[in-house]
């Protein structure tokens, strides 16, 4: 059997199959969110991401790393890189995201809303929380 079929989930590795070219990674945790839309912005701009596209990717980046640490105090990760023409962002964060039941109304709305300026900006999202902490997972083409 190839395991390079199986792609990044089967290793458990975080990197698509083709090396990127250009990585950088950050912690950080939820106070920290504007210094991690500049350094976002910082690393779009060594990658050669366009600017209307760089505004975009910043963006979505910043709604990444607030819906992971919006649920409690955490410390999170945030994993940037480039392959080809597309841009990809994977945040970690040692929190859960509150169960749906135990919401709050407004953090609910906060959340919804964050989900769908995601979804807007992004070719793929995906967002999901486990007893590890919570994950989102974040790509869109930027050439």
């Amino acid at each position: 059997m190839s395991t390079r079929m199986r792609g990044w989930q089967a290793s458990g590795a975080l990197l698509p199959l083709s090396a990127p070219h250009r990585l950088a990674e950050r912690a950080f945790r939820r106070g920290d969110v504007p210094a991690v839309r500049r350094f976002t912005r910082a690393f779009g701009v060594r990658a050669g991401i366009g600017s209307a596209r760089l505004a975009d990717f910043v963006l979505a980046v910043s709604e990444a790393a607030a819906c992971a640490t919006a649920a409690a105090p955490c410390t999170a990760r945030v994993r940037l890189w480039v392959t080809g023409t597309r841009a990809f962002c994977e945040v970690r964060g040692d929190g859960l995201l509150l169960r749906r039941a135990a919401r709050v109304t407004r953090l609910g709305e906060e959340e919804a809303l964050r989900r769908w300026v995601l979804r807007r900006l992004s070719d793929h999202v995906s967002v999901a929380s486990g007893d590890d902490g919570a994950w989102v997972l974040l790509s869109m083409t930027v050439s």
